[in-house]
Order: C-alpha cells, then sequence, then structure tokens
C-alpha cells in the first residue's frame, strides 16, 4: 500500500488508435471531395474556396511603422469614429484639396452606404486656397457625381462656403423636423482641417487647431445653432494596400 505500481506500456497497432483514426479521417476527406464535386449540386450548396475582397489585406493593411507614421491607426481612435459615424445624422467628410484621392476615406463612403443608408454625407473640399480654382473646380464636379459637394476655405476673416453650409444644414434642420436634435458628424483625415472647418462655422475659436496630425484626441459636441450640434471627431488613417511613408505624409499622417 502506498507504492505506486508500474504500468506496461501497450504498443498498439496500425489498426487501432491513431492509425484507426487517420483511416477514419482520409475517408471522410474522399466522401466529402467526392460529394462535393458531384454534379447536380446547386452552386450555393457546393464549398469552394473564399477569397477576401475587401477589408484588412485588401482595402487597407496594417504595416509595421515608426510612431510618427501611425497617427490615426490605434484602436481606440477608429473606436472614436465609429461613435461619431452611429450618433450622427449628418456627416461631413472633410476632404484636403491638395490630395483629393489620398484623403477621400472610401471606407466611410461604403460604410454608410452599406450599414446607414438613413444617414446624409457630403463632402467639404477644404484648403481651396492651396490650390488653382480650375483644380477646386474640377475636383468638386468630380465628387459631386458620388455625394453633394462644398467647397471650401475654412478662415475666421474670409471664409469661403460657410454661407453654403450652413444654408445646407438648415436644410437638413427642416427635412429632420421629426427630431429634436440633429447632430453633424465632421470626419476625415488627420490635419485636414476638421476643427478650422468647424471654428470657421461657429465663428469662434472652439476646437483646437495644429499644424501636425493628432491634435483632437476624443471628440467633441460643440452647438451651432438651434438643434443643430457639430461633433468634432479625431482624425483617423486607413492605410491602403501598398502604401508607402511617402503615401502617409502626403495623406497628411504626418507634418510636411
Amino acid at each position: 500500500e502506498g507504492k505506486a505500481e508500474k504500468v506496461e506500456r501497450v504498443e498498439e497497432d496500425e489498426d487501432g488508435g491513431y492509425g484507426a483514426l487517420l483511416k477514419v479521417a482520409s475517408k471522410s476527406m474522399e466522401t466529402y471531395e467526392k460529394v462535393n464535386a458531384a454534379e447536380g449540386i446547386v452552386p450555393w450548396g457546393r464549398d469552394s474556396n473564399i477569397e477576401k475582397t475587401e477589408g484588412e489585406g485588401v482595402d487597407w493593411h496594417r504595416e509595421g511603422k515608426k510612431d510618427l507614421f501611425l497617427k490615426g491607426q490605434s484602436a481606440r481612435i477608429w473606436a472614436e469614429l465609429y461613435k461619431v459615424l452611429d450618433c450622427s445624422d449628418v456627416v461631413l467628410h472633410i476632404i484636403d484639396a491638395r490630395n483629393v484621392p489620398g484623403t477621400k476615406c472610401d471606407m466611410v463612403t461604403k460604410h454608410i452606404a452599406n450599414n446607414a443608408k438613413h444617414k446624409h454625407l457630403i463632402y467639404i473640399l477644404n484648403k481651396i486656397d492651396l490650390v488653382p480654382n480650375w483644380v477646386a473646380k474640377r475636383w468638386v464636379g468630380e465628387l459631386s457625381k458620388e455625394r453633394p459637394t462644398i467647397a471650401f476655405h475654412a478662415s475666421m476673416t474670409h471664409a469661403f462656403g460657410k454661407g453654403a453650409l450652413i444654408s445646407l444644414l438648415r436644410q437638413f434642420g427642416k427635412l429632420l423636423s421629426d427630431k429634436k436634435e440633429i447632430s453633424v458628424g465632421v470626419v476625415g483625415y488627420p490635419n485636414v482641417g476638421k476643427s478650422s472647418v468647424i471654428n470657421t462655422l461657429i465663428s469662434k475659436k472652439s476646437c483646437k487647431v495644429a499644424p501636425v496630425p493628432g491634435e483632437t484626441k476624443i471628440w467633441q459636441y460643440i452647438s451651432l445653432m438651434k438643434r443643430i450640434f457639430l461633433i468634432d471627431c479625431p482624425g483617423v488613417v486607413v492605410d491602403s494596400a501598398g502604401d508607402s511613408e511617402t503615401d502617409s505624409v502626403l495623406k497628411g499622417q504626418a507634418a510636411s
């Protein structure tokens, strides 16, 4: 008593234990392939290799970069973006006129088109004072084919497009008369002038602005007029597949 007894190891033949399990698995695989390749099975009943057509690895990807090039890519900032999109009745997507393809976030457009069709998306082509007039006019024409677009120059003294945007927001106020208040989310890449647009609309400095990205850390709720509120969102960067650090700089992730 109290002593462990030695148990002799029993050798298993190929027909037992793992050998038997392997045979069953191989037979099941052969049966599966035979049935899956059989004629007469409807297309949606046959298994196939599913290839990703969107999302990480296709539209965008994660890549190891220096901290300077990771502005606007943290999980917290992504969460802030989706909170703003979820709470907004109208979304103002701020685009830099100097680099329209690089600062137009197709993921925001797709998200609203696929998951929030009841929300209104407006493109704001900001910083038009930094490009020739014909360039701004041509981009307004191109963007207007997708969504309503307003050319804008954020300034406390010589603003352009402010009256048109306020008038449009008032129209949304009448359109959404059943709502007690209307939230207008302001989204876009870092350093495209989101906070400057808000300050221009309310005619005073309410949001902090800086020449480098990442000044806005969390979303801010600002009153514009009766029933209409603006939400300033931190800049979120979507790295398209294949983007280099140079592309990141041009998109406004880092100060030039």
